[in-house]
């Protein structure tokens, strides 16, 4: 063996006894000293063991980002790892691995959610901003999870699904970065019951707007309280009108044609999510911005879009910005497919309420690593974030993961390599769509349960 092969080994084995748990792929995004930081705010303490806070968080996330999202082959992993820096394989069960998850604090986890998320916003170019502001997009979805007791009791499941026959429902708002498609935070709740809507969930998310920031969502979100609070609050908002108010064009404050200034009345009922003080202080009245403008692209259903705006002066912001700047409102879908559908994360798997929040956590956090890794690919080559594929990001990240994790001379011509492969893929010629919405593949005839699996198993015998 040379003389350069033996120091590379030698200080290969002083680093890794030095520090063991370091080299993993997301030491670079989610350090372990981070972790340990969030551990020790939080009062987390741990015993020095296999799966410590930073092992159990990493096989979380790879577990995320894994084709196979089983913890078997999280702990596979973590043992071909092992091996392969000469220590001693983990027990294959995964009963510790499992007890490792549990004992993780659910505020640590929601802590590096959100860090992960600012720190991918940090990231962005100036010229990606949208005339200079940071624009936020808030939207809501629906998962579902294992049929559990714990589950059931807090994400009831739909009152016209019988016992036994139907999943947990959670109803999510999450706020993304529109530049990078980054998961700022989430708000979760039950789907039915009282201040479960998608505007009192969004409450708990909204603080992370700031003067000057811009708020894009759809017509669901365009009430006089949130407007009011994001007027009390400096930033603006850019929405579709609410389908339940009256718009006529001849009243108002004209400002160009299908362009007028209005008054919002305080409404007589107060919004569920306010406090009654809260309400006593609104002012009696807001004034709003209706700009409409018309869809000329094949295959939408709607041809005319009124939006509701605070952005209030004309000549500072054109109805064709407006309109612009509202088209590209649905990124925000593609990014909630990314993480329900590439991701994995529509149907999830945790029995418990807590580990199912933390499984949330733990996905918010591999997306925005994507999405970091993106942000990175696009200042290098100098594209948009928004041009790369979010897919092609997972399964060019999941091929080099294996060698990024050993440590190695090569590894600076490995990322580079990585940022390059990312690149190499990017987004499909998303033509707007002309067909109907139909399904080609039939599905399989099978009847919709309608009694529990065990009554339905008596039934049969």
């Amino acid at each position: 063996m040379s003389h350069k092969a033996i120091s590379s080994l030698s200080r290969l084995a002083s680093k890794l006894e030095s520090d063991p748990e370091q080299s993993l792929v997301f030491e670079r995004f989610l350090p372990a000293v981070e972790v340990r930081e969030v551990c020790a705010e939080f009062g987390h303490c741990f015993r020095d063991r296999i799966y410590t806070p930073v092992i159990t968080l990493w096989m979380f996330l790879g577990q995320t980002l894994s084709p196979d999202h089983s913890c078997r082959d999280a702990v596979h992993r973590l043992n071909a790892w092992r091996v392969s820096r000469r220590k001693e394989r983990a027990d294959s069960n995964t009963t510790a691995y499992c007890q490792a998850r549990q004992r993780l604090p659910e505020d640590v986890v929601q802590e590096l959610a959100k860090r992960s998320g600012q720190r991918c916003q940090q990231h962005a170019a100036g010229r990606w901003r949208w005339k200079g502001h940071d624009v936020m997009v808030a939207d809501g979805f629906t998962l579902t999870m294992p049929d559990t007791l714990e589950n059931q009791k807090e994400y009831p499941q739909q009152r016209s699904q019988k016992k036994g026959c139907g999943f947990p429902v959670m109803r999510c708002v999450m706020l993304f970065c529109l530049s990078t498609g980054a998961a700022l935070d989430i708000a979760m709740g039950p789907y039915r019951g009282k201040q479960t809507g998608e505007n009192s969930l969004f409450q708990a998310i909204n603080k992370l707007l700031f003067p000057g920031d811009i708020l894009l969502a759809d017509r669901y979100y365009a009430t006089f309280g949130n407007i009011y609070q994001a007027i009390k609050g400096g930033y603006d908002v850019v929405m579709r009108s609410h389908h339940k108010r009256q718009i006529d064009f001849r009243r108002g404050f004209k400002q160009g044609s299908y362009d007028q200034i209005v008054a919002y009345q305080k409404p007589a009922r107060r919004p569920v999510w306010m406090s009654k003080q809260e309400y006593r202080e609104c002012d009696p009245f807001i004034l709003v911005r209706h700009v409409s403008y018309e869809v000329k692209r094949k295959g939408f259903r709607v041809r005319r879009i009124v939006l509701a705006t605070t952005m209030l002066h004309a000549d500072q912001d054109s109805v064709e910005e407006l309109a612009e700047l509202y088209c590209r409102r649905w990124q925000v879908e593609l990014d909630i497919r990314s993480l329900k559908t590439h991701m994995q994360m529509e149907h999830l798997r945790c029995k418990s309420p807590s580990m199912v929040r933390k499984e949330i956590y733990a996905h918010m956090i591999a997306y925005n690593l994507i999405r970091d890794l993106i942000v990175h690919a696009s200042i290098i080559y100098e594209m948009s974030p928004k041009g790369l594929s979010h897919k092609g990001a997972v399964q060019a990240l999941n091929a080099f993961a294996g060698k990024l994790n050993v440590d190695t001379d090569d590894l600076d011509a490995l990322e580079a390599a990585l940022y390059e492969s990312i690149m190499e893929h990017p987004v499909g010629d998303r033509k707007p769509r002309i067909h109907p919405r139909e399904t080609k593949r039939r599905p399989k005839s099978y009847k919709l349960m309608q009694k529990p699996r065990h009554a339905a198993r008596r039934s049969a015998a």
